[in-house]
């Protein structure tokens, strides 16, 4: 009996387009259920965003990334942490004036009234250029003209790069506030009334509890 190749040729033929559309139905399925359960990569790891030490902004895969809880280093206020260099970048672009880092760092150092440690002010380059926000804090200078005139060691600059202020020692000659280029330093006139809590805890140059001096 002879055999018809051609008959089997076109059943492999049509078994082959069967299973190919199987596998694109199958695909088209997988898509499906992860726009149904909002899924918006289904197939892709999870990314966090990272910032390298040259301040370049990196994704970085999550199961790369281990979180170590920070342990608690004995410290004396006016040294600072061994080994460690403090930092904070302020990013102007995202800035909208919605004021909610300066109300939380008075919160967090328990400051009033007008003495707010950030400043936000509006600038705008040119007449037809957009205005934008601009947090103004202290900058921890690397060689603070602050800690320079202080006469009573009373402003001083710690080994981690935090500028700090022992009002126990301030004497209110408020040279710093002359020497500081950023304007940012403040002067209390008055014992501000800060609330039963800060009133309650001892005081210490790290925060400004009980704070009636210079900040």
């Amino acid at each position: 009996m002879e055999h018809n190749h051609e008959k089997d040729n076109k059943s492999r033929r049509t078994f082959l387009d069967k299973g190919l559309k199987m596998g694109v139905l199958a695909a088209a399925g997988s898509v499906a259920i992860a726009k149904v359960f909002g899924i918006k990569e289904a197939f892709a790891e999870e990314t966090v965003e990272l910032m390298s030490t040259d301040g370049t902004l990196m994704q970085v895969p999550a199961s790369q990334v281990e979180v170590h809880p920070e342990k608690k280093i004995d410290h004396n206020p006016r040294e600072g942490f061994p080994k460690r260099k403090f930092v904070m970048v302020v990013d102007l672009a995202k800035c909208r004036n919605a004021k909610k880092c300066q109300s939380s760092c008075n919160k967090n150092h328990y400051i009033t009234g007008d003495n707010a440690w950030i400043k936000i002010y509006k600038m705008q380059d040119n007449e037809k250029s957009a205005p934008y926000w601009q947090p103004t804090l202290c900058q921890h200078c690397d060689e603070p003209p602050c800690v320079k005139v202080c006469p009573v060691d009373a402003t001083f600059k710690r080994r981690d790069g935090i500028v700090l202020i022992d009002n126990n020692r301030c004497i209110g000659c408020r040279f710093c506030m002359a020497a500081c280029p950023y304007s940012v330093r403040i002067f209390n006139w008055s014992d501000p009334w800060q609330g039963e809590t800060a009133e309650s805890i001892p005081y210490s140059p790290d925060y400004s509890g009980n704070n009636k001096g210079n900040s």
